[in-house]
């Protein structure tokens, strides 16, 4: 997995890494250099065969590595099972409209397992 600096739709900087080689990628992740991580997603065709644990793992040691000790994500009804079980926890229910839409969706937040962990080139 190689960490790929991006201007995202958002004004800050994020990391992304992408699981596959192009052009067959099959999921992708990304944070930014707060620890908090936007987008997390997986081919559903590959689903269930932890690509998405490897894609955070790689997400976190890259985090730890830059210094950022916790990770957080707003993460949707379907997505909150995988963070629960990857030692996230949930600090607040949050009900955005779009249009007349309502979603559910959970900010989360865990410490990274790696403290102190330095890098010289923390992607690698």
């Amino acid at each position: 997995m190689v960490p790929v600096r991006i201007r995202a739709y958002r004004s800050e900087d994020a990391v992304a890494t992408m699981a596959g080689d192009m052009p067959s990628v099959v999921g992708f992740i990304d944070i930014d250099d707060t620890g908090y991580m936007d987008m997390l997603f997986v081919d559903p065709t590959v689903a269930r065969h932890g690509v998405a644990s490897r894609l955070l793992d790689h997400v976190e040691r890259y985090a730890a590595g830059g210094g950022i000790a916790r990770l957080s994500v707003h993460a949707s009804i379907t997505a909150r099972p995988f963070f629960l079980r990857h030692g996230f926890r949930t600090v607040a229910a949050r009900h955005p409209h779009i249009g007349e839409v309502t979603f559910v969706n959970y900010l989360m937040a865990r410490e990274t397992r790696f403290p102190g962990l330095r890098s010289e080139n923390p992607g690698n």
